[in-house]
């Protein structure tokens, strides 16, 4: 890839995106993002913030479109959708609501169906014709089997309208690159964390939430117990602790993804960023609570709830992870040899998630609850 690269990315504001961005500015790509505005700040302003908050990346090879996926020509000017297609070689979308509740369904379609559509639109007129498309290896839904990198939707059901929406968008640019009209490459990141080096996160969504729903509890609690005691939480979780979570490190995933988008044999295939060892319910969540100072969250079956109705605080908890309480029963297995081989020898690898990996990315995140606190 040459240092000359124009790169237009959407969702430049998101953990993955934002990532993305960073990295190909600090590669000396000239970088277009399309953002929206928000009552208080612009769209530049929202971006930089975001971009600053990752590292101290140069800004000056970065242009700010201020715009929506979700509507026609992406919201944007003629003279704007002009300029943007004269100034892109290839496109990286990463955009996506990531709403999952039932009664956001309409809006979910609308984002990441429709806001696909717009953005192969843009894509079909810039000369290489080149996508990158993030989407996520959940598409898999509620399958059994082993899910493969070459497969999209074999019958498939879906636990929620997040997945059925990434799977749909995944048939469209199928369709789009077998008729020629673009070139495309697919990457599906399963459930994507902090640094593996430094436990950093910038967005705190899914198990972030958990662990901070967790912390402000005890910090109650522990207003009437001594700093350093173990504090008993009776929390249930519906859950199971064999069945796993596919944890993978913000740095694998882009590493990954900016490694294979250099292969010219990544066109028109996917790849899946997952770990390919993942991670059983039974390390990460013992091992969260014991560095918290916490005892009596567990796992357990439906049933228990059918017996002894949920408390209060567990209708709370159970709020705060619902998207996890659909996946805290089984997920997909996924395939990922293609991946592992298309990263074969560049030295870019999946860390397994170990005790001591758990430990440094509670302890990043619990430093900066602590540092919001005071």
């Amino acid at each position: 890839m040459s240092g000359h690269k124009r790169i237009f990315l959407t969702g430049a504001t998101g953990f993955l995106g934002s990532h993305l961005a960073g990295r190909f500015l600090s590669d000396g790509y000239t970088v277009s993002v399309l953002a929206r505005g928000s009552k208080t700040a612009s769209a530049r302003d929202r971006v930089e913030a975001v971009l600053q908050d990752i590292a101290s990346v140069p800004l000056d090879h970065l242009t700010v479109f201020e715009g929506d996926i979700s509507l026609p020509g992406l919201g944007l000017s003629e003279a704007d959708l002009n300029r943007l297609v004269s100034s892109t070689d290839e496109v990286w979308h990463c955009a996506a609501s990531l709403s999952f509740l039932p009664e956001d369904r309409d809006e979910i379609f609308k984002m990441n169906v429709g806001g696909t559509r717009n953005v192969l639109e843009i894509v079909e007129r810039i000369p290489g014709r080149r996508l990158h498309h993030v989407s996520t290896a959940y598409i898999a839904g509620n399958r059994s089997d082993l899910a493969m990198e070459n497969e999209i939707n074999v019958g498939q059901t879906f636990k929620n309208p997040y997945e059925e929406s990434k799977c749909e968008a995944e048939l469209i640019i199928a369709d789009v690159h077998r008729q020629e009209k673009i070139v495309a490459s697919v990457y599906r990141p399963s459930i994507v964390i902090g640094n593996s080096t430094s436990g950093r996160v910038t967005h705190f969504h899914g198990v972030y939430a958990f662990i901070r729903g967790l912390w402000t509890a005890l910090e109650r609690l522990r207003r009437r117990t001594a700093e350093d005691s173990v504090v008993n939480l009776p929390l249930r979780l519906l859950g199971a602790e064999g069945t796993t979570l596919n944890f993978v490190p913000i740095d694998y995933v882009v590493e990954g993804m900016v490694a294979i988008s250099r292969r010219a044999e990544s066109i028109g295939e996917t790849y899946h960023l997952v770990n390919p060892v993942p991670t059983e319910n039974r390390l990460w969540l013992p091992n969260i609570c014991r560095i918290l100072g916490v005892e009596g969250v567990r796992l357990v079956p439906e049933h228990s709830f059918r017996k002894t109705p949920m408390t209060r605080l567990e209708q709370i908890f159970q709020k705060q992870m619902a998207f996890y309480y659909q996946y805290l029963q089984g997920e997909p297995r996924f395939d990922c040899r293609r991946t592992l081989e298309a990263l074969k020898n560049t030295g870019i690898q999946c860390p397994r998630v170990t005790v001591e990996f758990i430990q440094r990315m509670l302890g990043w995140y619990v430093g900066f609850l602590r540092a919001e606190r005071s």
